[in-house]
């Protein structure tokens, strides 16, 4: 049976920690990309533990920059708390609106599609989820927008199709299995995954407001 040269795009958070775990059989190849926010040391400090406790591919960290057009304040800021007011309830309003930045997935996977054509990788697993509400909602301004979902990968996957020398593709496994994070935490637990060596926040330190830090204080 033919088995996929697979790659995941790891931040060290919750949801490609369990991707990990779930195709440590394949022996994945980690991918972060470091585009200079504060977090990102943290990120990789969660990733080495469990490419160790693993024994995975080494971590391969793309290192891109942003325009300063691009950036916004919060995310190469230390010590920065967003100004997000119920980041969970608002379907009408950009996400993470205190500190978007036009075209970060697009473009950091972008980076990835190209490592992996050129080191003969077959598959890009990313780590994007859905809970219940937003399957719901997915027509609302805010996930319409989103840079994480189903329809974004949907077009990132056409783009794959050309300029590369590799035929890639781009995978959501919770997508395909309609998981939340609820349903990725369970997983995770069954696979014995040590969520405290996790780190969901954009910021550095934690900032308890934003969207990835309530679920993770609801849900573990």
């Amino acid at each position: 049976m033919y088995k996929p040269k697979i790659a995941v795009m790891a931040t060290g958070g919750i949801d490609s920690t369990v991707l990990l775990h779930m195709f440590k059989d394949s022996n994945p190849t980690p991918i972060s990309v470091d585009y200079g926010h504060v977090a990102f040391a943290k990120q990789v400090e969660m990733l080495e533990h469990h490419i160790k406790t693993l024994s995975i591919n080494p971590l391969q960290i793309i290192k891109i920059s942003f325009g300063e057009w691009q950036k916004t304040k919060g995310l190469f800021t230390p010590n920065y708390t967003p100004n997000e007011n119920k980041p969970l309830e608002d379907w009408d309003k950009l996400r993470y609106q205190d500190f978007f930045i036009e075209g970060r997935n697009m473009i950091m996977l972008a980076y990835a599609l190209a490592y992996c054509s050129a080191n003969k990788i077959d598959e890009l697993l990313v780590g994007y989820l859905y809970g219940e509400e937003e399957w719901e909602k997915r027509r609302t301004y805010k996930l319409m927008t989103g840079d994480n979902s189903p329809q974004f990968v949907d077009m990132m996957n056409l783009l794959s199709n050309v300029g590369l020398s590799h035929q890639v593709r781009i995978r959501a496994p919770f997508y395909e299995r309609h998981w939340s994070k609820k349903d990725v935490i369970a997983k995770g637990k069954e696979l014995g995954v040590n969520f405290e060596k996790t780190y969901s926040c954009y910021f550095i330190p934690e900032c308890g407001v934003c969207d990835n830090c309530l679920l993770r204080k609801e849900l573990l």
